[in-house]
Order: structure tokens, then C-alpha cells, then sequence
């Protein structure tokens, strides 16, 4: 009997701590904060307003914030401060103006409109005819801007008034005016239908835009330190509907304005300020520290506890909606940020404990619809029945004796009338899944690890297969009980062990097998393996380790890894593709699989669960904010029942959800740039530019930038820490790099040119933003590298080049005049005097005395050998003299005035020239010139030869010019003179060698490095 109690009590005790919901719950990974800690910049929070380009304005008692999801803006009355604002104090509504891109806020009762483009201030006073102290201010449905002033402070005692003025054209009109009761208690807010309502302690009114009054009403009354007042917050949702909130006596009531009567939807003791409606048509009302949701069908839901569990607070200041459809709460220490979506997931047998509870394996689904699981830490079988009803089935033996299901028992399966299970154990279990008798296979107790994992696996047959190495692979028939080992002949070497799942092959006879050590194998149930892949393989896996496998319907291969992530077999065998946390995945540890018809896979992990979509290639990722009860998943927990339920078991209980109705998550918004910023070597000064809201056609980057850095903004700002980004710099890149969480990406002395730089985002769930943000950018080319500067560099060396050359050529036709100026003088003049002088000395000769007869004949052939050196000279310099074929026709009139009369012959060879137009120097020809004149001049005198060759040959290296002779050796040939050193230093002149051979005739050999 007693035994019977403590099993009662146990099983009570079990169900009151396992929850089964199936209709939306609260979840504290819905909410995540903003604090100090962040950033921001003083925890005491007034309101926060979004401006088009996604950016939040944060408004506070210390300064206004401008929030990026990764930095902080500040506007603070520190004069220090480039971004200086007059009054920092704000501690009321906020509004953002799309007209004009401004931002409007309220500060120490003071109203200030900030520009967003330029950070401008604009202060209003009663210069724009705004009526002293600021109390409230909204924005109505046609962008018109209306507030609530009070003159209190500024007018005599009992005459102050309060208005309500409209913005136009730059100043304010007053629509309504009243006397201003003991309290300024003011609120204004506008229908759906656009009309203004006003509230003070004298009650609320509704007025026109035009500011006609349309009615009146007192909806509460109540004494508020010895004044009667009539002052209520309300709230008109999208329906129109008339929602109040009475401080006299709490919750929130709904006025009927056809019947003129009010009826409370919400009974409590709060006292409700301020309400909200977000996208799904909930509505939240936020008391001085409580916050409620109301759906659609008015249940509410109380989220207060779940806020104080997350940060500690003591006032909600305000409330407001982000284009994500995040509810931001503004409080005294921080922002919260409330997912208002519904939750996607239901959770089943989850413990209330947050963190690791019931650790879930091994889902499957009876003959009655009921779903069953393995609560490994409880070593318990639990259901769930179609009425909801959560319970345990009790194990025991054919004899009676309570059994327990331990960690070797990692996959159930069923039989195919869904009758019984069977499970690894000290054996094989066989579960009747009605009274929990168990029979055992101990036979098979062997084929098992103790401490598991162990794969089990019932084939189309009804056989059952299991055994943790290929040697102990095991084939069982429950119905006949006849078993058969499936490998006969394998030894230690060819032995695989630690086989962790496995998958029936759309082959017949043929199942997939993942291990820990050595890949996956597809083996032949005959005894064979058929193929083999992994990380030594052609294609290769990330990992070796194995956690699931799945055959898709085209016969390729998912495969999960521990470590790797996802890997994806193609049907042929011959390519690998492998899923990563850089793809998108998140988190390399995959541990299920489950196909979602042709073109999606869910896929659960040690960090989440993914939906794969095969045509995208995208993953969308799901969290404990979208209503997992854990972000954790186990290995061999995973099912889809009869009804097309997924089922995810992870470190608490089971996640439930149906594929075709769960909430298609909404696209985040575009990425947008926020700006650049870097260093500029030529300055020495750090630049930084904001871009947030300023319009930009390209980024022009500076030639000396040492680096720049260009960062941009996704507006998804739950577990904005999760967004991640990938870039590809057009022009630069050719191909995308993922570059994890960071929103910005730096670049140092990019090369000059013509960029794109394009980057992609995923929120926290995987989403790809809408669109890519393309960024035009232009690296200018320094000056020197620029055209214009090589053009004008050409131009001016192509001057100076032009320059010199015409002052050259001037010096050069200079110098020819001269020349010939010179050899015209010399032949004309001193030529004719030598000619003359000679002349006169022979005739004076002819009739001299003996005596003076040779020294007159001296004198007449030193007069003619001076007119001879005279025209050698002049014609060296002649400037009309220049060519090969002048310097040949000196040669050969010298050779003939010189061999000829010594009876001597002369052969001029030059059939080797190749250019006789071509010009010399003076100097190079007058050299050539003496040294052949000097060879003759020799042969004359010294050689008894009658016979003289001249050659002048060309070479590839230069040319050769050959003077010999046919005399015989005589000892006379030895010149005492300076004639051959004179050869010798003129042929040095020229870079020449000049050589002597006294062989069968004197030789001279004249080697000129040039051309002829």
C-alpha cells in the first residue's frame, strides 16, 4: 500500500512538473535589454522614436542617443560635445518628423527640433508664438504637429491658461485655449479617424483639425490630493475603439461612444498610463511598472514578472514600436525590447526550470496518436495523449519487476502496427505500449554499448537493425525472432567500431551508416561495404564524426557531423558541399534532420534549429525568443507524426510545431550606410563622415588615405548580436566574404579605381536582409599618376627635349657655317698665298745662284707641303665634306698624288660599304683620314712595294679598314718617328684597335666599332 502511494505521488509529481503548451506562452528569450552597459547613455529612458533610415532616438534625463544596434550617438549640453543641444533633460514624448527628417523633443519643458542631416538645433520660444511651458506633443495622422503649452509659470495666479497649438509654417498657432485648473495634467493622443483628443483635469475633449470642439466627457473622477480632477489616459486602437484607463479605480475600461457607456475589460489594481498596438493586432498597456498584452480575443497576458526577472526597474516611461515590430519599453534603468510576434513553437514535457531540465530522446508516435519520449534524465517513457493529458508509462518485466530505460537507449522505434517499441538495452526491449510489459533480448546484450550511443534501426521489412561495430551488425525479426550477423569474415583491421546512425538506402538491401571514427558507409545487408566517404575520401567530409543522416528523394546524401556541420553528398557520389556557421548555419553541430517536402530541410543543432531552403540556399534559424524551449538539441531526437508534426527534442523537453501554419518570419529591413572613416597620411589628421542621413551618388577616397573604413547598419535590433554579414568589394574581390557580426569592414591603400562595395546581411534568425547595399566608391589616382599630370609631364619634357634639340641644332648649324666659313677662308685666302709664295720661290729659283737654288727649292716644297696640310685640314672641316663617300674620295686622291708618281699601284676595295651617304663626325673622319694617310705615307717612304690594297669591310660588330702592301722586309720599315704613334692615338680616339703585320708586305689593320 505504501509502495503504491510513493508511485502515486511520483507520478503527480511528475506530471505537475512537465508542461505541455500548445497555445502561445510567455518566454523570457522574447525580451532582451538595452542598458548602460550597452552604451546608452544614461539608464533613466523618456522615449525612443525611429527615424527612415532605421535609426533609433533614444531620449533620456542626461542627453538624446542615437542607436545603430552596434554604437551610440550622444547630444548633450556638454559644451565640449561637437554634438551640443541646449537642453538635455528629457523627460516627455518624443516624435520624428518624415517631412522634414527631424527629430522633435521636449527638455526641461523647453521644445527643440533637431535636424537629422545636419545635427542643426532649432530652439522654439515665443518668437515661433509658442506659449510658455511645453507639456505634450503628437503627431496627427496628417503629419501635422500639435502640443500642449501652459502659461502658468509666466502669468499672474489664477489668469494662467492652457493651449493647443498647431505648427504651421514655422510658428505656432493657438486652436484651443482654457484656463488652467490646480494641476496641469495633460495628455494628447488622435483616433483613427484623425481627431485630436485632448485631456486635462477638466476632462477630455475631441476636436477637428481645424480645432473644433466635437465633444466632451467625463469618464473618471477622482480626488487627487484635495483636488477633484478628471484627468484619464486613454488609448484609440486601429478599430477605433475607446480605451481608458480610470485612476480611480484601476484596469482599463472601453467607452462605447454609440451608447454612451463604458464596460471594463481589465480588472486590476494598476493604474494603466499608456498603451500601444502592435502589428499583430495585440495591444500593450503599461502601467507605472507593469506591462500587459491584450490579444485579439482580450485574454491578457501579464509580462511584468518576465520583465523584472531580466532587469531591475521601478517606473515604465513609455512605449514604442519599431518597423520590425519590436516593442522598446522605456523605464528608469534601460531599454527592454519585446518580441511581440506570436510564438512560433509549442513545448512539450519542458520542466519549469529554465536551462538544462528534461533532457528529451527518442520521440515516437503509438497506435492511439499518443507522442512518446524518452526523459533520459527522469530514465522515464512520457507521453502525451490527443486530450493533452501528460503522463508516464511504467516499464516492467514479464515477471513483474520495474525496469528503467538508461543511457544506452538513445533511439525508439516502433513496430509497424505502432503497437510496441523496441530500445536498446541490456539487449533488445520490447515495450507493449499499453501496459509497459517489457520483454528482453538479453541475447543481444553484447551487440550494445553500456554507456551507448547505440543506432537502432527498423528497416521496411519489420527487421530490426543495431550492433556498435560491423562485426557485432545485427539483423532481427521480432515476429520469428531469428537474428543473423550481417559481416561473417571481418577482422580486427578491416573491424569499424562506434557506429552512430543509421539510414535505410532508397537501394534495396542497402543501409547508410554514420561513425564516429571513419565517415559514412553505405553497406549491402549481404555483408559488403559499397562506398565510403570521409575526410581522406574523394570528395572529402568536414568531419569523420557522424550524428544523423537523411537520403533525399534524389538519392543524395545529408549528413550531419559533430564539428562539420552539414554536409551534402550529390547523388553521383563525386561532389561534397559543406554548411557551415559561416553559410549561415548556426552552429556546426548538427544532430537532426527532417525533410519539409521536396525543397526544405529542418535541421536541429547544439545552437538552434535551422529551416534549409535547398533552391535559396539560405537558412532561416529559430531561437528560444521564437519559443524553443531550448536552444540546445540531442542527438537521435527528431520526428514528423502521422499528423505532420515536427518534433525536436532538446536539453528541455520538445518543441511542436506545424511547418505549413508556423509564421513565415518577415524579411529585415535594408541595410544602410552609416558612414566612413579613416586617416589621411598628407594631412595627418582622422577623418570621419556621417552618412546616416545624408544622400551619396559615390564615396570619393583620398589618394593619401592611409586606410578608410566603411560602416553600415541592419535596423533588426533583437539579439542584434546575431546579425551577421558577408562583403564583396566589386572591382577588388571576386567573390563574397563573410565577416561575422561586424558591421564594418576597413580597407588600407586600396589601389586607385572604381569600386562597388556590396554587403549582404542575415538578422538573428537567418533572414537575408531585403536587399544589398551597394556602395559606389572612387579611389582617386595620386596627382603624379594622374592623366592630366602625364600628359603635362610628356608635354613639358617633349619642350625641353624640343629645346635643347633646336639650341643644338643651332650650335650644330653654327658651327658648319663656321666651318665652312673657316675652310672657305683658309682654301680662298691662306690656300692662294701658300700657292703663291711657292710659285714666286720657283721662279726666283730658276734664276738664282746654285747656292741659293736649294735653299729656294726648300722653301718651295715646304710652301707646297703647307697648300698640301692646308687642304687636308680644310677638308676635314668642311661641313659640305661629312659623308663616307667624301671621306673614300679623299682616300683615293691621296693615295693617287702620293703612290702614283712612285710608280706605285692602288686598289680601293668598298664594295662593303653599305651606307656612302652616310655622315662622320669631323673629328672621327679627319682621324681616319691621318691614319690612312699616315699608312701611305709610309708605304711611300719606306716600303719598295709597287703595289698597295686598301679594304674597307663591314662586320656585325663594326668595320674594318686594310691598307697593305707587296715590299719586301726591310730594317727601314722601324720608324724613329712618331708616324704610328700618332696611328696609335688616333685610332684610340675613335674606341678602334689599330695592328701591324710585317709579313710578306706591311699590313695596317683599323678596327672601328661602328658601321661604314
Amino acid at each position: 500500500m505504501r509502495s503504491s502511494i510513493r508511485l502515486h505521488c511520483l507520478l503527480v509529481s511528475l506530471f505537475l512538473c512537465v508542461v505541455a503548451t500548445t497555445i502561445y506562452a510567455q518566454n523570457p528569450s522574447q525580451i532582451d535589454v538595452l542598458t548602460t552597459e550597452d552604451g546608452l547613455l544614461f539608464r533613466d529612458v523618456s522615449n525612443t522614436v525611429q527615424d527612415n533610415k532605421g535609426l533609433l532616438w533614444i531620449g533620456t534625463s542626461q542627453g538624446l542617443n542615437r542607436y545603430d544596434g552596434d554604437h551610440f550617438k550622444a547630444y548633450t549640453n556638454d559644451p565640449q560635445n561637437p554634438f551640443f543641444i541646449e537642453e538635455d533633460f528629457i523627460k516627455s514624448n518624443m516624435l520624428y518628423d518624415e517631412k522634414d527628417n527631424s527629430v522633435w523633443f521636449m527638455a526641461n519643458d523647453k521644445l527643440f527640433q533637431l535636424e537629422i542631416s545636419t545635427d542643426s538645433i532649432t530652439s522654439y520660444n515665443e518668437n515661433h508664438k509658442l506659449k510658455g511651458q511645453v507639456l505634450d506633443i503628437i503627431k496627427a495622422p496628417d503629419n501635422s504637429v500639435w502640443i500642449v503649452t501652459d502659461d502658468y509659470w509666466n502669468v499672474e495666479k489664477g489668469i494662467a491658461k492652457q493651449y493647443l497649438q498647431k505648427f504651421e509654417n514655422g510658428t505656432f498657432k493657438v486652436m484651443v485655449s482654457m484656463d488652467r485648473y490646480k494641476r496641469g495634467f495633460n495628455k494628447l493622443t488622435t483616433d483613427a479617424e484623425g481627431f485630436i483628443w485632448w485631456t486635462t483635469t477638466r476632462g477630455t475633449g475631441k476636436y477637428t483639425v481645424e480645432g473644433e470642439l466635437l465633444e466632451t466627457h467625463i469618464l473618471d473622477t477622482y480626488n487627487w490630493n484635495g483636488d477633484v480632477i478628471h484627468y484619464v489616459p486613454y488609448f484609440f486602437d486601429s478599430n477605433n475603439t475607446h480605451y481608458y484607463f480610470p485612476s480611480s479605480r484601476g484596469g482599463i475600461a472601453v467607452y462605447d461612444a454609440e451608447t454612451k457607456t463604458s464596460s471594463i475589460v481589465f480588472d486590476t489594481d494598476d493604474i494603466i498610463r499608456r498603451a500601444i498596438e502592435d502589428d499583430e493586432g495585440n495591444i500593450w498597456f503599461a502601467g507605472d511598472d507593469t506591462l500587459f498584452r491584450m490579444d485579439v480575443n482580450r485574454n491578457f497576458t501579464d509580462y511584468t514578472s518576465l520583465l523584472k526577472s531580466k532587469m531591475d526597474y521601478s517606473t515604465i516611461n513609455n512605449l514604442f514600436l519599431d518597423k520590425n515590430g519590436l516593442l522598446w519599453v522605456a523605464t528608469d534603468n534601460g531599454l527592454f525590447k519585446v518580441r511581440t510576434q506570436k510564438q512560433l513553437f509549442s513545448n512539450l514535457f519542458k520542466s519549469e526550470k529554465e536551462g538544462w531540465g528534461n533532457s528529451i530522446r527518442g520521440i515516437f508516435e503509438d497506435a492511439e496518436g499518443r507522442i512518446f519520449s524518452l526523459c533520459e534524465s527522469n530514465h522515464q517513457l512520457w507521453f502525451k495523449a490527443k486530450d493533452g493529458t501528460v503522463d508516464s508509462l511504467p516499464l516492467k518485466t514479464t515477471l513483474g519487476k520495474p525496469i528503467n530505460l538508461m543511457y544506452d537507449t538513445s533511439f525508439l522505434v516502433t513496430n509497424d502496427a505502432k503497437t510496441k517499441v523496441y530500445a536498446v538495452g541490456k539487449g533488445i526491449n520490447e515495450i507493449d505500449l499499453k501496459t509497459g510489459i517489457t520483454k528482453v533480448y538479453s541475447q543481444f546484450s553484447k551487440n550494445n554499448k553500456i554507456y551507448g550511443p547505440n543506432a537502432l534501426l527498423k528497416l521496411k521489412d519489420g527487421r530490426l537493425l543495431f550492433g556498435y561495430t560491423l562485426e557485432l551488425l545485427t539483423l532481427f525479426n521480432p515476429k520469428t525472432e531469428e537474428s543473423q550477423i550481417v559481416f561473417k569474415n571481418l577482422n580486427e583491421q578491416t573491424n569499424i567500431t562506434d557506429l552512430q546512425f543509421f539510414e535505410e538506402s532508397k537501394d534495396p538491401n542497402c543501409v547508410w551508416v554514420g561513425t564516429k571514427n571513419d565517415g559514412v558507409l553505405k553497406i549491402d545487408l549481404s555483408g559488403t561495404i559499397l562506398k565510403s566517404y570521409n575526410i581522406n575520401t574523394i570528395p572529402q567530409l568536414g568531419k569523420h564524426h557522424i550524428l544523423c543522416i537523411k537520403e533525399d528523394s534524389d538519392k543524395s546524401l545529408w549528413i550531419g557531423s559533430y564539428g562539420g556541420g552539414l554536409n551534402h553528398i550529390s547523388a553521383d557520389g563525386k561532389t561534397v558541399k559543406n554548411y557551415t556557421k559561416i553559410h549561415g548555419l548556426p552552429d556546426d553541430n548538427v544532430v537532426g534532420i527532417l525533410q519539409d517536402g521536396e525543397e526544405k530541410l529542418w535541421v536541429s543543432t547544439y545552437n538552434s534549429l535551422a529551416l534549409y531552403n535547398k533552391t535559396t540556399k539560405e537558412f532561416q534559424n529559430f531561437y528560444t525568443e521564437d519559443g524553443l524551449s531550448h536552444n540546445e538539441f540531442n542527438y537521435s531526437s527528431f520526428f514528423k507524426d502521422s499528423q505532420g508534426l515536427y518534433y525536436f527534442g532538446g536539453m528541455n523537453g520538445v518543441n511542436v510545431f506545424d511547418s505549413d501554419a508556423l509564421q513565415e518570419s518577415v524579411r529585415p529591413p535594408d541595410i544602410q550606410f552609416l558612414g566612413i572613416e579613416g586617416y589621411n597620411s598628407q594631412t595627418k589628421n582622422y577623418f570621419k563622415t556621417d552618412f546616416a542621413q545624408t544622400q551619396f551618388s559615390r564615396l570619393e577616397v583620398s589618394p593619401y588615405d592611409q586606410y578608410f573604413e566603411v560602416s553600415w547598419l541592419l535596423p533588426s535590433f533583437f539579439q542584434n548580436e546575431k546579425n551577421t554579414f558577408s562583403t564583396n568589394l566589386e572591382g577588388f574581390e571576386d567573390r563574397w566574404f563573410y565577416q561575422g557580426n561586424a558591421t564594418s569592414i576597413r580597407y588600407n591603400q586600396l589601389p586607385a579605381g572604381d569600386y562597388v562595395l556590396k554587403v549582404k546581411g542575415n538578422d538573428s534568425r537567418g533572414n537575408q536582409s531585403a536587399s544589398v547595399l551597394s556602395i559606389p566608391i572612387t579611389v582617386r589616382q595620386i596627382f603624379y599618376k594622374q592623366w592630366w599630370f602625364i600628359v603635362l609631364m610628356v608635354l613639358t619634357i617633349s619642350g625641353l627635349v624640343y629645346a635643347v634639340f633646336r639650341y643644338r641644332l643651332q650650335q650644330a648649324l653654327a658651327m658648319e657655317r663656321l666651318r665652312t666659313k673657316i675652310s672657305s677662308d683658309l682654301h680662298d685666302h691662306v690656300g692662294s698665298l701658300l700657292s703663291g709664295l711657292a710659285m714666286q720661290t720657283e721662279l726666283l729659283e730658276a734664276n738664282a745662284s746654285e747656292a741659293d737654288k736649294t735653299r729656294l727649292h726648300k722653301i718651295a716644297a715646304i710652301s707646297r707641303n703647307a697648300v698640301s696640310q692646308m687642304r687636308d685640314l680644310v677638308w676635314s672641316i668642311d661641313s659640305r665634306r661629312e659623308t663616307i663617300a667624301d671621306l673614300i674620295e679623299r682616300m683615293r686622291e691621296i693615295a693617287e698624288e702620293l703612290l702614283l708618281p712612285k710608280d706605285i699601284v692602288f686598289e680601293i676595295d668598298t664594295t662593303g660599304v653599305k651606307n656612302f651617304d652616310k655622315k662622320l663626325p669631323a673629328q672621327t673622319k679627319q682621324d681616319i683620314f691621318l691614319i690612312f694617310k699616315e699608312a701611305i705615307t709610309n708605304i711611300v717612304r719606306h716600303s719598295d712595294a709597287d703595289l698597295v690594297e686598301i679594304n674597307l669591310t663591314n662586320s656585325s660588330n663594326g668595320c674594318q679598314l686594310i691598307i697593305k702592301d707587296n715590299g719586301s722586309k726591310k730594317a727601314s720599315y722601324k720608324s724613329s718617328g712618331l708616324g704610328l704613334s700618332n696611328m696609335l692615338m688616333r685610332a684610340k680616339k675613335l674606341k678602334g684597335k689599330l695592328n701591324f703585320k710585317n709579313d710578306n708586305g706591311f699590313k695596317v689593320y683599323l678596327d672601328l666599332p661602328f658601321n661604314m
